[in-house]
């Protein structure tokens, strides 16, 4: 096991991005609430109940579609966008049945789309990036990332010559241009000489990143989501994301920690299936967190010391609730409920973890 020079990117020897990998079977989220739903019915039927609108909504692929153009990646079939509340519609400003809105976006291969729907109430504008990546493209760039990887080092310089390798790839230039921003957010994060992006624009280049990737059914773009949805704290779309193995572990204990559930050391029994990929993507300091929240309670308790010493770092922003409910943990098992229930009172106030707070704070035990 070695390491990426700089940004301290775990490497172990890639095999492949999986061959046999089988997309996951996909979820439903609300952007108004927490909820989750197995079918985009189920969502529909949410949001009409739960969410009432007067705007005209366009879905696609069960996002829900707002005022920041959505780039589409895929081969999209007319079921893939739906219409809700629409009487009216004009595609790039054709006026269009709304009945045929979906079999006329799904015929489009490479455009700009701007798309009006209306009704007697409300007017809503969405724009779509439609640019289809062809698979023999996709693959170019991954084997292309291999050799990047290959490299043991991740520098300006590097992820340069990954750009300049992956240009003849042209249908997937979206897809080689996010997995560049989150590797220069991860040099910005671990404040890389070679780069002369600050600290705090990893957190832009993650963003544009996740945004960019969101359509790409891939396992390198789904495993760069889960990282940066477990950065950002946003641990059931990190468990969705990632394949099995320690993200998504790590992911679904706090989800789980956060709902009030007891803290449960994971089975080693658990502990296989590990992702080369996901070993090779992980920068230094959220490896460090996915490896304590591993750990029996035993090996836990003997990490107090070096946990204390990351979270007094100031330049930690999402990090910290992390490593705040591990340290909580962390001294609840070593018995020391003093400095357990003194962690976990910092978090009361943080709507998030108010409900796990409470409870470490009452039970006495994080257990």
């Amino acid at each position: 096991m070695g390491f990426w020079h700089t940004g301290y990117i775990e490497f172990h020897e890639p095999t492949g991005l999986g061959v046999t990998y089988v997309p996951e079977k996909p979820v439903y989220a609300c952007k108004h609430c927490e909820q989750r739903f197995d079918t985009m019915d189920a969502l529909r039927r949410h949001r009409f109940e739960a969410h009432p609108s007067r705007r005209p909504e366009l879905f696609v692929r069960g996002i829900e579609l707002g005022t920041t153009p959505f780039r589409l990646s895929r081969t999209a079939s007319p079921s893939d966008f739906v219409l809700e509340r629409c009487t009216d519609a004009f595609v790039n400003d054709q006026r269009v049945p709304p009945k045929d809105v979906p079999a006329r976006l799904a015929s489009i291969n490479r455009d700009k789309v701007r798309v009006e729907l209306i009704n007697e109430g409300a007017r809503s504008v969405f724009e779509l990036d439609i640019s289809i990546a062809q698979e023999r493209d996709l693959k170019g760039v991954e084997a292309c990332f291999l050799e990047l990887a290959k490299k043991k080092e991740l520098t300006a310089k590097t992820v340069e010559s990954f750009i300049e390798k992956c240009k003849p790839y042209t249908t997937a230039e979206a897809y080689y241009d996010s997995i560049c921003q989150y590797l220069y957010g991860v040099m910005a994060k671990e404040k890389d000489a070679s780069t002369s992006l600050p600290y705090e624009a990893y957190v832009d280049r993650f963003n544009q990143a996740a945004s960019a990737l969101q359509d790409y059914d891939r396992r390198l773009g789904r495993l760069v989501q889960a990282l940066i949805a477990f950065h950002f704290n946003h641990f059931a779309d990190a468990a969705d994301f990632a394949p099995p193995g320690r993200l998504q572990r790590a992911s679904k204990q706090f989800a789980a920690a956060l709902k009030s559930a007891s803290w449960k050391a994971i089975d080693r029994a658990e502990q296989h299936n590990d992702s080369v990929l996901e070993d090779l993507l992980t920068d230094f300091e959220t490896l460090r967190i996915l490896r304590w929240v591993e750990m029996p309670a035993n090996e836990l308790a003997g990490e107090i010391e070096n946990i204390s010493a990351l979270i007094k770092r100031d330049e930690l922003e999402y990090d910290r609730l992390k490593l705040t409910i591990l340290l909580a943990e962390a001294a609840a098992a070593a018995g020391d409920m003093t400095l357990a229930k003194k962690t976990a009172r910092s978090l009361i106030n943080v709507p998030v973890a108010a409900r796990w707070a409470e409870r470490l704070s009452a039970a006495g035990l994080g257990k």
